[in-house]
C-alpha cells in the first residue's frame, strides 16, 4: 500500500509535459543540408520556438505540396557530446533527433533509429537560411504553415 502512496505522490507532483521548458540551443528558423542552397531549397526542417519538422516539396521537379510535418516539442534534455535530445509527445523509444550548434547559423542535426544492427546513427550538418533568401514558393508555404517564420 506504501508504494501506491508513493507512486501517487510522484505523479501528482510530477511536470504536465505541456509545462515542461522547452529551451533550444538553435534559432528558430528553416534550416538545410549545408551543402544546399537557400534560394533552391525545396525540403529542410524548421523550428518556430515550440516546435520542429520537415518542410518538402515532392513529386517531379519537386513539383507537389508542400508537406508540412511539425511535431510539438514537450521536452528537452541536454545529453553526451554537446547535443540537445528532442522529445516529442510523450515518446521517449529507441529513436531519437538531437541538435547541437556548431556555429550561429550552423548545427548538427542527429537521427538515431532502430536497424537490424542495432541503432543507426545519421549526423547532417544544416545551415539556417535568412527566410527572404528562400523561393518565393517555400517562403508562402512557410507562411502559411509556419506564421512565426514569416518574412515580414
Amino acid at each position: 500500500m506504501r508504494g501506491w502512496i508513493w507512486a501517487l505522490a510522484a505523479i501528482a507532483s510530477s511536470t504536465p509535459a505541456a509545462a515542461q521548458t522547452i529551451s533550444m540551443p538553435i534559432a528558430k528558423g528553416f534550416w538545410i543540408s549545408a551543402t544546399d542552397k537557400c534560394a533552391a531549397a525545396t525540403n529542410g526542417y524548421a523550428f518556430d520556438g515550440k516546435r520542429w519538422g520537415a518542410v518538402y516539396f515532392y513529386g517531379p521537379n519537386a513539383g507537389m505540396g508542400p508537406a508540412v510535418e511539425l511535431e510539438p516539442i514537450t521536452r528537452t534534455r541536454p545529453v553526451a557530446g554537446g547535443f540537445t535530445y528532442m522529445q516529442f509527445g510523450g515518446y521517449d523509444g529507441a529513436g531519437y533527433f538531437q541538435v547541437k550548434p556548431l556555429a550561429p547559423n550552423r548545427m548538427l542535426f542527429r537521427t538515431g533509429a532502430p536497424g537490424p544492427e542495432g541503432i543507426q546513427v545519421m549526423d547532417d550538418t544544416l545551415i539556417r537560411c535568412d527566410l527572404s533568401a528562400l523561393s518565393p514558393k517555400m517562403r508562402t508555404a512557410l507562411a502559411r504553415a509556419i506564421p512565426a517564420l514569416a518574412v515580414k
